[in-house]
C-alpha cells in the first residue's frame, strides 16, 4: 500500500508526483482487496451505488451492475466500513477539487453526450435527459462501463459526474489508467530496493480470496466440531462449505476455477488450521508463516527488516 499511496521507505512521499493523486489510489486498492471485485467491477461503481455511511455496521450488502460484472451476472458484494471511509474521504478532498477544477473550467458544460440523471428510484431505474432535453429512463443494472462515464447531475456548484473515480482533470477514468497505477507504485518499491515486490490489480482479488477462505474454514469447523460424520455430510448438503463461500463472495459460477486458480496455495491448508488452531495461534500469523516461501503468495517484504 505504501508503493500506491506515494510513500518510500526511506524519505516519505514520493517526488514523482504520485502524492496528488495518493488518497484516490489508496482508496482504490484498498477497495479491490476488501470487497474482492475484479478491476474494471470497481471502477464502474457510481456515487449512487455507495452505502449511507453508518458508524454502527462492519460492511455493506452492495449491488454489481449485470453490464459491469463479468459475463454479465449482477451480485451483491460486500463492502467493509473501512473502504467505505477511505472512499468518502476521497471523494471530500482529492476528487472534490478536480471536481472544482473542471468546473471552473467549463470542462463539463462542453461534453456533447452528457446525461443529466434527475432522479432514482427504488428499483434502480434512472429517470435522465440527453443534451437535447429528451427524457429517457434506463435501469441501472443495463449501464456498462462507458455508459456510465456519461452520467452527471447538476449541484448548486453546475455539472458532477456520478462516476466515483475521477481523473485529475475531474473527468471519469478509464479503468485501464488503474494498471499504470500500478506499474508506478511498482517502480517506485523497486526504486527503494524491494526488486522482488511486486503487485498487481488481480493479486487483490486473491488475496482477498484466500483471506476468506481461511475465516471459513475456522467458522465452519467451529460449526460442524461437535457433529459426527453423517452429521457433517448433511450440514454440507444443506449450506454448502467453504468453498461455496468464497465462490459466492468472489462471483463465481464454476466451483472449479474457484479451487484450481484463487485457492491453489490452500490446498494443504484444512488439516494444518485445525492443528494451529486447536493451540490458539493466530490466524494471521499462521498465514505469514505457512505461505512465506510459496511461489504465488507475496508476503511483507520488509518482515524481519531492522527498522
Amino acid at each position: 500500500m505504501s508503493g500506491c499511496g506515494g510513500w518510500t521507505c526511506a524519505v516519505g512521499r514520493s517526488t514523482d508526483g504520485a502524492g496528488a493523486t495518493a488518497s484516490a489510489t489508496a482508496a482504490f486498492v484498498d477497495g479491490l482487496y476488501g470487497t474482492g471485485l475484479r478491476l474494471s467491477e470497481w471502477a464502474s461503481v457510481l456515487r449512487l451505488e455507495l452505502p449511507a455511511d453508518d458508524e454502527d455496521r462492519t460492511y455493506y450488502t452492495c449491488r454489481l451492475a449485470a453490464a459491469c460484472a463479468k459475463g454479465g451476472r449482477g451480485r451483491r458484494f460486500w463492502m467493509p466500513r473501512r473502504v467505505l471511509a477511505d472512499v468518502l474521504a476521497y471523494e471530500e478532498g482529492e476528487r472534490a477539487a478536480a471536481v472544482r477544477r473542471a468546473q471552473r473550467a467549463g470542462r463539463y458544460e462542453r461534453l456533447p453526450r452528457l446525461l443529466l440523471v434527475e432522479r432514482m428510484s427504488r428499483h434502480r431505474r434512472l429517470e435522465m435527459r440527453d443534451a437535447n432535453g429528451n427524457q429517457l429512463v434506463a435501469s441501472l443494472d443495463s449501464l456498462d462501463p462507458s455508459g456510465r462515464k456519461r452520467l452527471f447531475r447538476r449541484t448548486a456548484a453546475g455539472l458532477e459526474p456520478l462516476a466515483v473515480w475521477l481523473n485529475e482533470d475531474g473527468l471519469p477514468r478509464e479503468a485501464h489508467g488503474w494498471q499504470h497505477t500500478f506499474d508506478t507504485a511498482n517502480e517506485r518499491v523497486a526504486r527503494a530496493g524491494l526488486t522482488s515486490f511486486e503487485a498487481n490489480a488481480h493479486m487483490m482479488r486473491h488475496s482477498f480470496a484466500l483471506r476468506w477462505y481461511s475465516v471459513g474454514r475456522l467458522l465452519y469447523e467451529r460449526q460442524v466440531a461437535h457433529l459426527n460424520a453423517e452429521e457433517v455430510r448433511d450440514f454440507r448438503a444443506q449450506f454448502g462449505d467453504t468453498w461455496y463461500l468464497v465462490k459466492t463472495l468472489l462471483g463465481h459460477a464454476n466451483v472449479t476455477t474457484r479451487m484450481d486458480i484463487y485457492l491453489e496455495p490452500f490446498r494443504d491448508l484444512d488439516v494444518s488450521l485445525l492443528i494451529e488452531h486447536a493451540h490458539g495461534v493466530a490466524l494471521s500469523a499462521l498465514m505469514a508463516s505457512m505461505f512465506a516461501a510459496h511461489p504465488q503468495v507475496l508476503s511483507d517484504p520488509l518482515a524481519g527488516h531492522p527498522s
